[in-house]
């Protein structure tokens, strides 16, 4: 039994599984996780594809591979912060728990890891200014304005999404930015500026300056006049790939399907043509496991202190013997 417990908590065991963990993390970053079997016959030759497949790299944080280096790396590094910890208790002085502490946060790390693995959600919306997206936990996040800036060259330099936070119509949060590396954390979701995009869209104005915007699948209609938005094309013969929308029209002296672009045409006294709407791409992640991992970043920031504050006082002691 003890030459098991010996073995269980060793160093060269710690060593070994690490060095497993670490190349089989390595190859997971290299190998494209979650696509379907067929997907690895597509990008790598047979006898690499089956062996992906087969040894499961393609899922390698939920497969054998992963789950049992990390199972027993959990219970080598626990025997050993036991181990030691005991040790420790037994002196009658000149204790040092810096290194226990450090220990039981990077335990504590590893179950906030499992969790965060088998626990964690995440979803996706694009929203235009002026829409609005309800949450999981009830709150309705909406967006006053998104702005996309770039450097000279065309290069993207920031996204901005500029929202505001309500639940049962009350204002929580107002004019809150969230940026690419500025996330908007609510509870347990965390959203982050994720993309943008720009779609085209038909505005149809009036003289008195008011504008009806229109996405695909969405019509106007007033007057005895009705103009429906079926779908985008490329303009014939530009090279550019430039898009015209595909309308279909009744009323204002028209009737039946018109293409129309940025030029614009006259449907009665309407103005129609096509515009750019901007669209923020916003992700929602939630994250059981991140109060684990926040706690046992400080216990390995407070033990590492604390061993090093330790080492220098010794240290200090020395010299002045």
């Amino acid at each position: 039994m003890r030459e098991f417990w010996k073995k269980l908590k060793s160093i060269k065991l710690a060593i070994a599984l690490i060095v497993i963990l670490a190349t089989g993390s390595l190859l997971a970053t290299l190998i494209p996780q979650g696509k379907a079997s067929e997907e690895y016959f597509k990008l790598y030759p047979k006898l690499v594809a089956e062996l992906v497949v087969q040894t499961g790299l393609n899922r390698f944080f939920s497969s054998i591979l992963f789950l049992v280096p990390a199972l027993l790396f959990f219970i080598n590094l626990g025997a050993c912060a036991l181990d030691r910890l005991v040790r420790e208790l037994r002196k009658k002085n000149k204790r040092r728990h810096g290194p226990d502490v450090l220990h039981v946060g990077l335990l504590l790390l590893i179950v906030g890891g499992i969790v965060s693995f088998s626990g964690r959600q995440e979803g996706m919306v694009r929203l235009a200014a002026g829409e609005s997206v309800a949450l999981p936990n009830g709150e309705i996040l909406h967006l006053i304005k998104f702005s996309d800036e770039r450097y000279e060259d065309g290069r993207p330099k920031d996204w901005t999404s500029l929202v505001n936070l309500e639940k049962d119509g009350t204002l929580l949060k107002e004019n809150v930015e969230i940026r690419v590396n500025k996330p908007l954390r609510i509870g347990a979701i965390t959203i982050y500026q994720n993309s943008y995009s720009a779609a085209l869209a038909v505005a149809v104005s009036v003289p008195d300056g008011s504008v009806t915007t229109l996405a695909r699948g969405e019509s106007f209609e007033a007057e005895g006049v009705r103009i429906f938005f079926m779908t985008t094309e490329k303009k014939p013969g530009v090279e550019t790939g430039e898009a015209q929308a595909v309308l279909r029209v009744q009323g204002g002296g028209l009737d039946g399907a018109v293409r129309v672009d940025s030029q614009g045409i006259l449907v009665g006294r309407y103005a129609v043509a096509t515009t750019q709407v901007l669209s923020t791409g916003l992700q929602a992640v939630s994250d059981p496991g991140y109060p684990f991992v926040l706690v046992s970043l400080i216990l390995i920031g407070l033990g590492t202190a604390l061993t090093f504050a330790q080492k220098l006082n010794d240290t200090l002691k020395e010299e002045k013997a």
